[in-house]
């Protein structure tokens, strides 16, 4: 089975046409009209006219990766029926539903409220149908766990359809968690999300966990016997295939590089980890990865093995797999979340303000980064409302998912240069507009953001110091409101807070905005 990403979801929607028909001729509060409106008959005919264009509507403003399957068509006359039978088809019709989406009017829906009663499909409720939907506060009041929907018009049911498509997306993702001392916790990375069964309960998002040593014993070919950590047992370790696959990739890295300062056998290494890990992706069907950094590095077998996860990283999310750093779930669960809202490929890493003090004229609680020369650069420029993100788990696929741009690749570790690492220059995207988010630790609170890509550093440099330096709107209301979701955040190219502002409200967290 292949990894579902976030582009393999589609949301299901079922139109419910429901249709009222009076059998008789007579008029009243329950009835308006004059001449033929008031025949027997008439109503089929109106109720045909009416579902059409609801219908033709919802074809042209569903938005992509939405499918509309076959309506049921369920309804009542003056007698005000309401039959087990039309339960029982309104039931059935829901199996292979995402979501109900009703055409209703007047005298009708008192069956929608009994709908939300009897079923979990969430509802949808036509722009269109006067003042249904604003009859609906009546079934939140009743139950407020019920998911009932009433846009304002058909424009803002596109934006609620793509976001019930992405909460699709981040109810149906499984992150493979690398587990050395904490299921939960690396570290170095504090402030993920602390409690996996309280996401899954919030989100549905859910966590496999795989043994770190028995992960890298499967870098190797099976050993007669089995692996050390599970003798005797047949496991999925490296195949001459899978070692032929490497070295395939490696070259054609080293080939399209600009730059390349990194050995080829040390490259291949790394490539090794990448398999290995999309291979038990795979086997646990999962589709998100994470690993803690720090505490697999202190076995020391990291070192001897001469690799790190950064290209796994970087080769995932190319792929729009989400996959971080420190074993960090809360950012790869807020990759997804980008990457369903948009399409795009994510960048992650250490997110920090670039304070500029005007009495000192300098930036301050800067570490090593940025460089000396791109500091002065800045200063000299505009320094106000700068921001930064830095690792080295960048891709090719920043601009298009479906174009690698120019790369470098470098090595992570200093003195014996092993651990590579992919480079992305992003000086050539001075201008380009990017939205970043997070989740908070208990997964109550989205954090949302934009800003515009200033210049990179760091695309020549060995280690992990690859970074992105851009511009927001209120530095200090971004870093107010970050400081409630942590540190590593997500981004990719392009505003789509609309988008995340949505999904936020359909998953019932709050919205962190700066924009």
């Amino acid at each position: 089975m292949s990894i579902l990403k976030a582009e393999d979801f589609r949301l299901t929607i079922r139109p419910v046409l429901l249709g009222m028909e009076h059998k008789y001729f007579y008029e009243g509060p329950c009835r308006f009209g004059k001449g033929e409106a008031l025949q027997p008959g008439f109503d089929k005919f109106i109720n045909g006219q009416m579902h059409a264009q609801f219908l033709n509507n919802l074809e042209q403003y569903k938005p992509e990766g939405v499918d509309i399957l076959e309506p049921v068509r369920v309804g009542r006359t003056d007698d005000w029926d309401n039959t087990l039978e039309m339960w029982k088809t309104l039931g059935s019709s829901m199996v292979d539903a995402d979501v109900a989406f009703f055409f209703t009017n007047i005298g009708l829906d008192d069956i929608v409220v009994e709908f939300a009663q009897r079923f979990a499909t969430p509802i949808i409720i036509n722009p269109e149908s006067a003042f249904s939907p604003t009859d609906y506060a009546a079934i939140v009041a009743r139950d407020p766990e019920r998911e009932v929907y009433a846009p304002l018009c058909w424009s803002e049911t596109t934006k609620l359809l793509a976001a019930l498509r992405a909460k699709k997306v981040i109810r149906n993702t499984r992150i493979m968690m690398l587990v050395r001392f904490n299921s939960t916790v690396s570290y170095s990375s504090v402030d993920t999300f602390a409690n996996h069964e309280l996401i899954t309960r919030r989100l549905g998002t859910r966590f496999r966990y795989v043994n770190a040593h028995e992960l890298l014993d499967q870098m190797s070919p099976l050993p007669e016997g089995g692996n050390h950590t599970t003798p005797g047992r047949v496991t999925p370790n490296l195949t001459e295939e899978e070692l032929k696959e490497a070295n395939a990739m490696a070259d054609e890295l080293l080939a399209g590089a600009e730059t390349a300062d990194v050995s080829r056998q040390y490259l291949i290494n790394s490539l090794i980890a990448y398999i290995t890990v999309r291979k038990n992706l795979d086997l646990l069907e999962c589709n998100g990865f994470t690993a803690p950094c720090p505490d697999i590095c202190s076995t020391r077998r990291i070192n001897e093995m001469k690799f790190t996860f950064c290209l796994t990283h970087s080769l995932m999310m190319e792929q729009g797999i989400p996959s971080s750093c420190e074993y960090d779930a809360n950012s790869v669960l807020s990759q997804q979340a980008l990457i369903a809202v948009s399409g795009q490929r994510p960048y992650m890493g250490n997110t920090t303000p670039m304070p500029y003090e005007e009495k000192e004229g300098k930036f301050m609680n800067i570490a090593v980064w940025p460089s000396d020369e791109v500091k002065k650069k800045l200063l000299e420029d505009d320094p106000h409302n700068l921001y930064l993100m830095q690792h080295s788990v960048a891709n090719r696929c920043f601009r298009k998912p479906t174009e690698k741009g120019r790369y470098g690749l470098q090595h992570f570790a200093y003195e014996q240069k092993f651990g590579a690492v992919l480079r992305y220059d992003f000086d050539q995207d001075a201008g380009q507009p990017v939205t970043l988010c997070r989740f908070s630790p208990n997964g109550d609170k989205l954090f949302i953001a934009k800003g515009e890509v200033v210049c990179g550093d760091g695309y020549t440099l060995n280690n992990c110091n690859n970074l992105v330096i851009f511009r927001v709107k209120d530095q200090m209301d971004c870093y107010k409101k970050q400081l409630q979701v942590g540190n590593h955040v997500a981004l990719v190219y392009g505003d789509y807070t609309e988008e995340l502002i949505a999904l936020a409200e359909v998953l019932g967290i709050e919205p962190l905005v700066s924009i």
